[in-house]
């Protein structure tokens, strides 16, 4: 019954892209990946069609991991989105989804490890929001139920001479909550001082109540003010150790041994506070049982590590081939922790 399900499972997944198929997306991606070798597009598009079935892969997978170079063993080591989705849906009780999906629970939820003030305008008037605006320097607004940086705007609190008025555009944008802007470690600091670098960590809390770091991210700003991959951003793997184990990479594909606008070298950066992050994490995993597998977006300030949001169906985040130069994805290390 088992292979069954997953071949069902592997079918629905191909049916739902090709009734979801995005002629321009499909060719933008199927372009960077034939740039890595010399089969001509119409063969990088049919690979990529087989892919998204054998091995459960999106478009987007398979050009950012460079399936087109990759051999058969090696394209079966790798997680990919689908996959952690069906994993997500089966461990976390989705009926609880509004701790993480909702940006003002999860604060509400965390609020002891997030190290900053909030507050839901919602709940506020015009009198505690200027009170909040004049204690801090900055402030950031997000949308409780943005996703992917969407839906967050930055602002500079000596620009605000009408608060009340700055309230009513923040609520007409659906921006609720507003909190105060974390300053960064100096060293995550110098890698982009215009957004805060953060780390996505991903855990899973076994049944026996051992937590596993299933994938340890370093997400870098680009150009923005948010680090976000899909918004400019890039990234790049950590080791154990909490050190850059190579360049990033962006949404492009384009690697960066070296970030274009500060001139630091990333592979080889030692993130500070690491062994504080790893145990911001085993507390973050134990605080919701009923969702093991979460992806935990953490920022270094000079005191210590924090807590920005936890997402309850992880993005997929593994080196590279083409800029690392490694060639085994991180499914084997999910397969030892979830026992699957």
């Amino acid at each position: 019954m088992g292979a069954v399900h997953r071949l069902y499972r592997r079918v629905r997944f191909f049916v739902r892209r090709i009734v979801n198929f995005d002629a321009d997306r499909v060719l933008q991606f199927a372009r960077q990946s034939a740039r890595l070798s010399s089969a001509p597009l119409w063969w990088v598009v049919i690979d990529m069609i087989w892919c998204s079935v054998r091995y459960e892969t999106t478009f987007e997978n398979y050009s950012e991991w460079d399936f087109r170079i990759l051999k058969g063993r090696e394209r079966k080591t790798y997680m990919t989105d689908p996959k952690s989705f069906h994993l997500s849906r089966r461990l976390n009780d989705n009926a609880q989804r509004a701790i993480f999906d909702d940006k003002l629970e999860f604060a509400t939820r965390f609020g002891a490890e997030l190290g900053r003030e909030w507050i839901d305008l919602r709940q506020t008037d015009a009198a505690a929001f200027a009170d909040f605006v004049a204690r801090h320097p900055r402030i950031i607004a997000k949308n409780p139920g943005g996703v992917g940086g969407n839906g967050i705007s930055l602002r500079d609190t000596a620009e605000i001479t009408d608060a009340a008025a700055v309230r009513e555009e923040l609520l007409a944008a659906g921006q609720a909550l507003v909190e105060e802007v974390l300053v960064q470690h100096e060293d995550m600091a110098s890698l982009y001082p215009q957004s805060v670098n953060s780390l996505r960590m991903v855990s899973y809390l076994d049944p026996d109540g051992e937590v596993h770091v299933l994938a340890a991210v370093l997400k870098i700003g680009n150009g923005g003010v948010i680090d976000n991959f899909s918004n400019g951003g890039m990234y790049t793997m950590l080791g154990e150790d909490g050190r850059a184990l190579h360049a990033a990479s962006d949404e492009e594909g384009r690697p960066f041994a070296v970030h274009p606008v500060t001139g630091v070298t990333i592979a080889g950066f030692q993130v500070p506070l690491y062994e504080e992050v790893l145990a911001l994490v085993d507390r973050l995993a134990r605080r919701v049982p009923a969702f093991p597998y979460i992806g935990w977006d953490v920022a270094i300030t000079p005191t210590g590590p924090v807590v920005i949001e936890g997402n309850h169906n992880s993005g997929v985040f593994q080196s590279k081939p083409s800029v690392s130069g490694i060639r085994r994805g991180l499914l084997p290390r999910y397969r030892a922790a979830m026992r699957f």
